[in-house]
């Protein structure tokens, strides 16, 4: 079978699942709800994958994992939940596999002491009285655990816990020295062959040199978002 056929046979996948339909329910849900912009000036989002209809890259991050077949997945990042969503899909069709999660969520509406976000953060946040991946259906979250707080602070003591990972995926604080953190911590616990996955790889040279640094040729999955493998 051809790349691009097997391409077509996740994104049917996906779409029969119905995954897409709940996630635009819910996106539907945000902006009823959400209005406005932060603090720092940015107007409020969901923190929606892109794409041709906002879930390209989603199609991709499922295929990826279906392929792989990770025991172990770490991400940072999760807010509203979209590709967590398709991560988590994923698992649950190759019926297998774990997905830890870090984030540091902002509220819309909410005020917070200067300094509590990257002053480049954008305006994804979550409506009130929600928690982080409020979007994710429910019948898929036994195989996620999530962890609160910043992923400078939370990521070591989580990768001591789950030893050894298959795949990493950076979507929290796109700054560079987060960023740098993120790759070289999460590197260590990585298998051979295993995947380590950025977006925003555009923002700072974190991603150019550290994918240097350790000799990978960087693999896009989108316009922002980048592989290399182990």
């Amino acid at each position: 079978m051809s790349e691009s056929a097997t391409a077509l046979d996740h994104e049917g996948e996906v779409r029969e699942s119905g995954l897409v339909e709940h996630l635009e329910r819910r996106a539907a849900e945000f902006w009823d709800t959400v209005k406005g912009e932060t603090e720092r000036g940015h107007r409020y989002n969901t923190g929606r994958i892109t794409g041709r209809d906002g879930y390209d890259e989603g199609f991709r991050l499922y295929r990826l994992l279906r392929e792989m077949k990770p025991r172990v997945a770490v991400e940072t990042g999760v807010c509203n939940g979209v590709s967590t969503a398709f991560l988590l899909l994923a698992l649950e069709r190759n019926g297998d596999g774990e997905l830890h999660s870090i984030d540091l969520p902002e509220i819309a509406g909410e005020q917070y002491e200067p300094g509590t976000f990257w002053d480049g953060k954008g305006g994804a946040v979550i409506p009130p009285g929600r928690d982080p991946g409020w979007m994710i259906p429910a019948d898929l979250r036994g195989r996620w655990s999530l962890v609160l707080g910043r992923s400078q602070d939370e990521l070591r003591p989580l990768l001591e816990g789950t030893g050894e990972i298959d795949f990493f995926m950076h979507d929290s604080e796109h700054s560079y020295d987060c960023m740098s953190f993120e790759f070289d911590t999460a590197w260590e616990a990585l298998r051979d062959g295993g995947a380590l996955i950025a977006d925003d790889v555009n923002l700072n040279p974190a991603w150019d040199e550290f994918t240097t640094r350790v000799g990978r040729r960087s693999q896009p999955l989108g316009s922002k978002l980048a592989l290399i493998v182990k």
